[in-house]
């Protein structure tokens, strides 16, 4: 690990610590990154400092990943009108991380901007498939009696970093159901609107986070300055603080 990142994941602990998240407890990180036509910018071309926009987001999640997630790694979807499983992201790998999830992502790239089909790509993917499959399969059973063993045994929490540069192309509604479905089965998500642009007002982000359990929203406007400290703090916040509190117990084992 380099030395970098090692000092990133010092900041994810000492946020946990604040927000008392004991260091047994153990999310996995995924990551959904916005790659519509309006956002190719941030993708593409540095700074004044010599960056990319969207580094911070990417460096963020990897901390989070190699201090809290049980596999140290980050599952990315790209998404646009579009969206792709771009598959997972090791820590060890933090250098070039933007642009393997370019090449990954190639096929969507710089479209127009749809929500609903982001989350899907995730609820459909490999890693997730056993978490909704398990959901249905205990709705199916209420009712029969479950061995001791079985009602505890552990469950994987998930913690989702949704970020967009732009409002939702798609259905609302759809976006709406599907992170309902995220809440339950133990998801955490936090919607971040990044656009300098002040008159774009992220509308269904706002609603998302008032309807839906276990989702939190913050909007991002100078980007250009935008820090790893920044984002720890909005994404560990006091939401975060109040979910992890009332998460059923197999979700702590």
């Amino acid at each position: 690990m380099s030395l970098p990142m090692a000092k990133e994941q010092e900041k994810v602990r000492l946020i946990l610590n604040k927000q008392d998240v004991p260091p047994s407890f153990k999310i996995n990180m995924k990551l959904f990154a916005d790659v519509s036509g309006s956002f190719e910018d941030e993708f593409t071309k540095k700074n004044a400092k010599g960056a990319y926009v969207v580094d911070p987001f990417f460096t963020a999640a990897l901390a989070i990943a190699g201090e809290i997630d049980p596999d140290r790694n980050i599952q990315i979807i790209g998404f646009s009108d579009r969206a792709k499983d771009t598959g997972d992201y090791s820590i060890d790998h933090a250098e070039n991380i933007r642009e393997e999830f370019l090449k990954r992502a190639d096929s969507i790239l710089w479209g127009s901007t749809d929500y609903g089909n982001a989350l899907q790509a995730l609820l459909k993917s490999d890693s997730m498939a056993k978490k909704t499959g398990a959901l249905l399969k205990s709705l199916f059973s209420f009712g029969k009696k479950k061995p001791e063993a079985a009602v505890a045994d552990k469950k994987e929490a998930f913690l989702v970093l949704f970020i967009s540069d732009g409002e939702d192309m798609g259905d609302e509604e759809f976006f709406i159901s599907q992170l309902k479905e995220l809440s339950s089965i133990g998801t955490f998500v936090v919607l971040i609107g990044a656009n300098s642009d002040r008159s774009v007002k992220f509308q269904l982000m706002k609603r998302a986070a008032e309807e839906v359990e276990g989702c939190t929203f913050h909007r991002l406007t100078d980007l250009s300055n935008l820090s790893t400290d920044q984002l720890y703090e909005r994404i560990f916040d006091a939401e975060f603080k109040r979910w992890l509190a009332t998460l059923p117990a197999e979700y702590k084992l």
